[in-house]
């Protein structure tokens, strides 16, 4: 017997079990105990369909891609016999990868996750392959998938072709009236402006007191928010919420994907860039850290350019000091010329005026630049 026809066998015997009479850990674990076996077996798929793509045996039924012939012979969609097919290369041109998987170190899903983290940024994987995995060891699938989003912001901002620009060009906000006159809203912000717009919202309208007769949802104090914006009541300080390690700070992939971070509250993982932008000018307080959980240091939180210095700023400069743009003063950010990770001062000569895309244009560089001098 061969054995896949032993395997398949064993399914079915195992599906042919009565379990009528079993209690409810004992059907919980033959859930689990089946769930496992199928976790290695996708694991020995995507190790076979690495050898079977790389030989190209697909070809000799004169299919004209992988895709088609699973497609063609297996009850599965298209999108998973790309997923799959995509997986099952990148593990097999990874020798650490491959031997991780076949020992059971990381499973199928993680093997996925890498597939399509790496897409676009295979280039940069062999030099990161054992941080990763060594995350991937660590983590389960959802929270391994979380550092692999990070980690593929850190390798678009290395590779300098990141989506942050296209973040804050592509904001947009649309008003229609309909024919009854009532307005709708759709629009789409960059992390930055989304986190700003949320947090100024939630503080307007903080949610109604339990007893309250009419209990507002959350969209709801959000329109009546931004009504009594529109209305003239003073918006509360914006207050942004950012986690970023020291390594990404400065520029640096992190040698440990599981402590490693780089998000705004609200949002979830940003691009180093942006993060970089958002350090320019913000209140900044450190937590020094023992390993994941002690806490050794807490300090205050400082705040970077002062009203005056931005006062100063508007005056001098006018408007986004990039050859070209005009944008005047009161749509800018204040730029540390030399940013305060790098030891640059807090003072006039140290600062200029950018407005958002050219701001974080100019991290970008920055930090390509930095990144040219470890190389060198």
């Amino acid at each position: 017997m061969t054995a896949s026809a032993a395997a398949r066998s064993a399914v079915e015997t195992w599906a042919a079990v009565d379990q009528s009479g079993w209690s409810a850990q004992a059907r919980s674990a033959d859930l689990v105990e089946m769930l496992e076996t199928r976790e290695r077996l996708d694991a020995a798929i995507q190790q076979r369909v690495g050898a079977w793509d790389r030989d190209q045996c697909w070809a000799a039924d004169d299919a004209l891609s992988p895709v088609s012939w699973l497609v063609h012979r297996i009850p599965m969609t298209n999108t998973d016999a790309t997923i799959l097919v995509r997986t099952a290369r990148h593990v097999v041109q990874h020798d650490a990868t491959a031997k991780a998987l076949e020992a059971g170190d990381i499973s199928a899903v993680h093997a996925t996750i890498i597939g399509r983290a790496v897409r676009h940024r295979e280039s940069l994987y062999p030099e990161h392959e054992d941080t990763i995995l060594d995350a991937a060891r660590q983590l389960p699938p959802t929270a391994f998938r979380d550092v692999m989003r990070y980690w593929g912001s850190c390798a678009d901002d290395q590779l300098a072709r990141g989506n942050a620009r296209g973040n804050l060009d592509g904001n947009y906000l649309d008003l229609t009236r309909t024919f009854g006159g009532v307005g709708h809203v759709d629009g789409r912000f960059d992390p930055l402006s989304y986190a700003a717009l949320l947090n100024v919202l939630d503080a307007m309208e903080p949610p109604d007191p339990k007893d309250a007769l009419h209990r507002r949802n959350v969209s709801q104090r959000r329109a009546d928010a931004l009504m009594r914006l529109a209305t003239g009541d003073t918006p509360p300080e914006v207050n942004i919420d950012g986690i970023v390690d020291l390594d990404t700070l400065a520029g640096r992939m992190p040698t440990d994907l599981t402590t490693a971070t780089c998000e705004l509250d609200g949002v979830g993982f940003v691009s180093p860039a942006l993060m970089s932008l958002y350090l320019c000018d913000c209140a900044i307080g450190r937590v020094l850290m023992q390993g994941k959980s002690e806490v050794l240091d807490l300090g205050r939180r400082t705040r970077l350019i002062t009203p005056a210095l931005r006062r100063a700023l508007r005056v001098r400069d006018r408007t986004c000091v990039e050859p070209g743009c005009t944008l005047p003063a009161k749509y800018c950010d204040g730029h540390h010329i030399i940013h305060w990770t790098r030891d640059g001062e807090t003072n006039l000569p140290n600062l200029e005026l950018r407005c958002r895309r050219h701001h974080l244009l100019q991290h970008q560089r920055d930090l390509a630049a930095a990144r040219t001098q470890r190389r060198e």
